[in-house]
């Protein structure tokens, strides 16, 4: 398949400038030109040193952005801690003990508060180490549009009915997606971004083992694949880790490959190929890597762009609401 052509580049770019202008707030590639100019490299700089050090903190720094868009929209509201009146997003079953990164964006944005006190939002932290990290370990870089305004509140109980679970099918996950103004193939895009990672091995326990209640092994896993999983994943050990893809820690086109060779994880992600569009997208993926790439970055534009629910203000400290006088 003939990799994507400039014209077709051309009409991403200038629906995502919809998308883009069209936020409660307008965002800009140079919002911070005039107040904080270096913003941009201070946070490369640190997302760099951070992966060089743990490879494994891309797929958790790309996370917190996805985990912070769908839940009150790009706010900065997942970094928030709980208080003595809120419970907190980070204490939510589907982020708890799963979400990581939390240090090293604390420690982003108190550089960034040495340089240019006052100025970078958290929520705009999320959306540049997101694209950094991304293309720290293979993926393409892409115009992140900054402007985001931090929210002032976070709640663990909306946590759960807003984000993708692993056991959707692909009309649920069409449906949570669109919640948040982003279409099917947005979500076939950005499941994507499982390229990189890894998941405990009880988030696929009842494929492997149990399959529909039935104590057997899902058939439409590949039996080889199977037989690994089982060796890495015994029944005793559902908190140990597996990689989401074949190329664990490169981000590349390989977990739509994996999904068409019946090598996909988790139910969520086996189930793109249940709809003619997931297969479709899965092939041209594999076939043509760059393209998803490309179409990756603009996906990330997108859901970047999902509006703040409260916007509240610029946070000192990402982990903390302070009170407005």
């Amino acid at each position: 398949m003939a990799s994507t052509s400039p014209r077709s580049l051309l009409l991403l770019v200038l629906a995502v400038a919809v998308v883009v202008s069209d936020a409660q707030f307008q965002l800009s590639e140079t919002f911070y030109d005039a107040t904080c100019p270096q913003a941009a490299s201070i946070v490369q700089q640190k997302v760099d040193a951070f992966v060089d050090a743990d490879r494994g903190l891309a797929a958790a720094l790309m996370r917190l952005h996805f985990h912070d868009c769908f839940v009150r929209g790009c706010d900065g509201s997942v970094l928030l801690n709980s208080t003595d009146t809120m419970l907190t997003e980070k204490e939510a079953l589907l982020n708890k003990g799963s979400l990581r990164g939390f240090e090293q964006i604390d420690e982003i944005k108190m550089e960034l508060e040495c340089a240019c006190p006052g100025v970078v939002s958290c929520a705009d932290i999320l959306a540049l180490v997101a694209r950094d990290a991304t293309a720290k370990v293979g993926g393409t870089s892409w115009p992140v549009f900054l402007g985001r305004i931090d929210g002032g509140a976070s709640f663990a109980d909306e946590v759960n009915s807003s984000l993708p679970e692993r056991t959707d099918n692909f009309t649920q996950l069409v449906a949570r997606f669109a919640r948040v103004g982003l279409d099917a193939r947005d979500m076939i895009i950005l499941s994507g971004g499982h390229s990189i990672g890894q998941v405990h091995c009880g988030a696929f326990f009842e494929r492997l083992y149990n399959f529909q209640g039935l104590n057997i092994t899902d058939p439409s896993m590949d039996p080889e694949f199977a037989a690994m999983l089982k060796v890495q994943c015994p029944p005793t050990k559902p908190f140990g880790f597996m990689a989401l893809d074949a190329t664990n820690g490169t981000f590349d086109s390989a977990y739509y490959l994996d999904l068409l060779t019946n090598k996909g994880l988790l139910e969520s992600d086996v189930a793109l190929l249940s709809d003619p569009l997931g297969v479709e997208y899965a092939i041209k993926a594999v076939q043509d890597p760059m393209a998803f790439l490309n179409e990756f970055g603009w996906a990330m534009i997108k859901m970047g762009a999902i509006p703040a629910l409260e916007p509240y203000g610029w946070r000192k400290h990402c982990a903390f609401v302070e009170p407005k006088y």
